[in-house]
């Protein structure tokens, strides 16, 4: 016998029946379905005039707004993002060079479908990393997987990896419809990296998007690449087009600044 308080805070008893359809929702790992079926179960006076149609479908939502839940959780912890950020939290921002219709291009996530990747550039300390992380939040939230990787960390992955690793690791990209490298250009990259890196976006080529953070201006991208390597200008031509999406961050460094977005702990 299970006795629960309802929303007026009396004791409610549990039929036999109830608690038995309740552990066969639960067993069914559908926990949402038996939460909100209890919450009926022990508020009926909430329900007498509902139809049968409308408490399952009622039970059905909790159990959709479940799932929802356990994806975003799962796939924020695959992603290795450091932090939640939410563009929700942003708006324009003539200081940073932020205006709402970047907020709003980010939002709609048309460019993941279109295959279009995004540049987020600017001066150390502007947000860079916290605008991407944000709109890979805002994927997240709307079912895309996500990946994050920092530039220094990548680059141990690309030079380090034997090849039947390495070529799991780059067909384990191909699953997450965004990925993110932070802090691209903070060093020029071996032959080794850049050939690497190529044969990854060369995989996911038309799968999705990549958004990069970094100091380098538009125009000085191409500079962390050496000249000297065979697949330089078909990286370049794959990671940074004309058509792709760039958003240049000004102003001052926002770290210890009362305004600056510190995001919520993982």
């Amino acid at each position: 016998m299970t006795v629960v308080r309802n929303t007026n805070g009396e004791k409610i008893v549990l039929l036999e029946e109830q608690e038995e359809i309740i552990e066969k929702a639960r067993f069914c790992k559908l926990d949402g379905f038996a939460e909100e079926l209890q919450y009926q179960f022990i508020n009926p006076l909430q329900y007498k005039d509902s139809s049968y149609e409308s408490r399952i479908s009622g039970c059905l939502d909790s159990q959709i707004s479940a799932n929802k839940n356990a994806q975003f959780n799962a796939y924020f912890k695959k992603s290795h993002m450091p932090r939640k950020y939410y563009l929700s939290k942003y708006q324009d921002d003539p200081e940073r060079n932020l205006n709402r219709k970047d907020i709003q291009y980010l939002k709609e996530l048309n460019y993941i479908n279109a295959g279009t990747n995004i540049i987020i550039n600017g001066p150390t300390g502007t947000g860079k990393t916290a605008l991407a992380l944000a709109t890979g939040m805002e994927a997240i939230k709307h079912g895309y997987p996500v990946m994050y990787y920092r530039m220094s960390d990548l680059i141990i992955i690309l030079e380090n990896k034997e090849a039947q690793p390495f070529a799991r690791f780059r067909d384990s990209l191909k699953k997450y419809r965004i990925l993110i490298i932070d802090d691209y250009g903070l060093e020029i990259l071996s032959e080794q990296a850049v050939l690497r890196l190529n044969d990854i976006v060369d995989s996911r080529y038309g799968m999705g998007t990549i958004i990069i953070t970094t100091q380098l201006k538009v125009q000085s991208l191409h500079t962390a690449i050496p000249k000297t390597c065979i697949v330089r200008d078909a990286l370049l031509d794959r990671l940074f087009r004309p058509s792709d999406k760039a958003i240049t961050l000004t102003g001052k460094s926002w770290r210890g600044d009362t305004h600056e977005f510190k995001g919520d702990n993982t």
